[in-house]
């Protein structure tokens, strides 16, 4: 089944491709070489998502679960947000886009405190990559990221 990730902001957000390397994929280079992600306007076919956000703006987001992909949503996220703000993500199956949250699956991230979670204290040079190691999308996941 195809999973959807989502993004809410409580302003407008660039949209496009982030972080994707352009370039041919040749005998030599390997294809997982090749990573980002892309955040897009959402479609209707999607809008029954918006009751699951707190934040005004959301946006279909494409990030595959490689390490890298989520950096750069990471890097994505750091750059774009506003000290005192805080960006919202969800993900859900294709389908369930009306259905509840799973409350349990709950995570927040402190980019000011670098804390993942209540307990997980990130390392202030690294966290970009830690986050990429131990952040994963799950389903009916509702995740906010602080700054």
């Amino acid at each position: 089944m195809t999973v959807h990730h989502y993004i809410g902001s409580p302003y407008e957000l660039p949209t496009g491709s982030f972080g994707t390397k352009e370039k041919l994929i040749t005998i030599y280079e390997k294809e997982e070489d090749a990573y980002g992600i892309s955040v897009n306007r959402l479609n209707d076919g999607h809008s029954d998502i918006k009751h699951v956000f707190t934040l005004p703006y959301v946006y279909e987001l494409s990030c595959d679960p490689h390490p890298k992909s989520i950096r750069e949503l990471l890097t994505y996220i750091e750059e774009q947000l506003i000290e005192g703000c805080h960006i919202e993500l969800y993900s859900c199956l294709d389908g369930d886009e009306a259905t509840e949250k799973d409350s349990s699956l709950d995570m927040s991230i402190n980019l000011k405190t670098l804390y993942f979670g209540k307990h997980y204290k990130l390392d202030r040079k690294k966290y970009i990559d830690e986050l990429g190691e131990v952040f994963a999308f799950e389903d009916k996941q509702f995740g906010v990221v602080v700054k």
